[in-house]
């Protein structure tokens, strides 16, 4: 009898916290560092969401191994909704890029939902006597290994994604390695690297200067971002339109009320004309897919990426 009345006290218990969720501060874990394109994406919408609680959240950067450390260390967390971990790119190409990974983003989380999708843009220097993909791909293959692309680390949109098109073209390209975006911007608006894919925020920004030519849009559609330069699949190549996504997941075990608690906060957010009109203006277009619909994203990119790295031979670390 005694255990049958603790047990029923443990799980009132619960019931209640589930119930007054979240009644202490949430740790939102930001896997880039302050500043970074995912903090100003993740700050917009999950202020919105403690507004809604009356609540705080407190946002964590834990930069590194390419997003590994912030994921290990969410995946380990107490999965009592308190804790937050902010998912892109990385999230679903470091299963095939990490052979020592202690976590897993099917097994060690549940999926909350899809924030917004930020589109890219085929980029080249000015420099390079290219106004489209077929003239760049006819140089390309002229000029085999001769012409380089430049990405901000390797398993990232800028890495795969070329890689992806390189293979769908039949081309060579040389890849140049850069430890995130600022020395590989600069080293693109000079011309050292000739050619890259960038967000809409910073195409816009070297746009002004001069210095580089956009010659297609990376995601399914046309941006209002960039509304003349026609698609990846316009010009052929519609398996290379790759686009972005930032979402959101907690760790496994997390209770699916608590879970569903977070998604309708989630979902609430980008309804409202406030945050959409911000992660617009920050270069990220509202995309919801809450729950079962975002881990169909997440599972789908793991198969995408994973015959990506094996086709182009990427090695595992």
């Amino acid at each position: 009898m005694m255990g049958a009345w603790l047990i029923a006290l443990a799980l009132t218990a619960a019931g209640r916290a589930q119930e007054s969720f979240p009644n202490r501060p949430v740790r939102v874990v930001i896997p880039y560092s302050a500043g970074s394109v995912a903090d100003v994406f993740g700050r917009i919408v999950v202020q919105n969401m403690a507004a809604q609680w009356n609540g705080s959240i407190i946002l964590e950067s834990r930069s590194g191994a390419n997003g590994s450390i912030a994921a290990e260390d969410v995946a380990r967390a107490v999965p009592d909704g308190y804790t937050w971990l902010l998912v892109t790119t990385f999230f679903t190409t470091s299963p095939s890029l990490n052979i020592t990974l202690r976590w897993d983003p099917v097994r060690d989380f549940i999926p909350i939902g899809q924030i917004c999708q930020a589109p890219n843009f085929f980029i080249v220097s000015t420099s390079l006597p290219v106004k489209n993909v077929a003239e760049y791909v006819a140089l390309a293959r002229a000029k085999p290994g001769a012409l380089n692309y430049s990405h901000p680390g390797k398993g990232s949109t800028g890495h795969l994604g070329f890689e992806l098109f390189k293979r769908l073209a039949g081309i060579e390209v040389t890849p140049v390695g850069y430890r995130g975006y600022p020395q590989m911007v600069a080293d693109i608006a000079s011309g050292l690297v000739n050619s890259t894919f960038l967000s809409a925020n910073q195409a816009m920004a070297q746009m002004q200067t001069g210095a580089i030519r956009i010659i297609a849009t990376i995601n399914d559609g046309r941006s209002k971002y960039f509304p003349d330069v026609p698609t990846m699949a316009e010009q052929g190549y519609a398996e290379a339109q790759v686009t972005p996504w930032f979402g959101i997941v907690v760790p496994a075990g997390t209770p699916q009320p608590i879970v569903d608690r977070i998604s309708r906060a989630l979902e609430a957010a980008l309804a409202t004309a406030e945050v959409r009109e911000k992660l617009d203006l920050a270069g990220c277009a509202v995309k919801s897919a809450p729950l079962g619909q975002f881990a169909d994203i997440i599972k789908s990119d793991i198969t995408l990426w994973a015959k990506v790295v094996k086709d182009a031979g990427i090695p595992a670390d």
